[in-house]
């Protein structure tokens, strides 16, 4: 299944998909799992080039990559 991180698919949609339609539940949990899996790869991977650093939270504050504070606290 290729993956179009503009389209995403719940359950019941997932489920009606021709190439999932004619497998049992649990074989269609798994593959919806892997499914929400690479859908969250990919837009993690398109949008990955849009910034220099990830900020995380440490706290109160924002921290760059580096680990130097930023000025605004939370």
């Amino acid at each position: 299944m290729k993956i179009d991180p503009n389209i995403e698919y719940n359950w019941h949609q997932f489920r009606s998909l021709p190439e999932v339609r004619s497998l049992n539940e649990s074989e269609q949990q798994r593959r919806y799992y892997f499914y929400l899996d690479a859908l969250a790869n990919e837009r993690f991977r398109q949008n990955k080039g849009d910034t220099n650093f990830i900020l995380q939270e440490n706290g109160f504050f924002l921290l760059q990559e580096d680990g130097n504070r930023l000025i605004w606290k939370l």
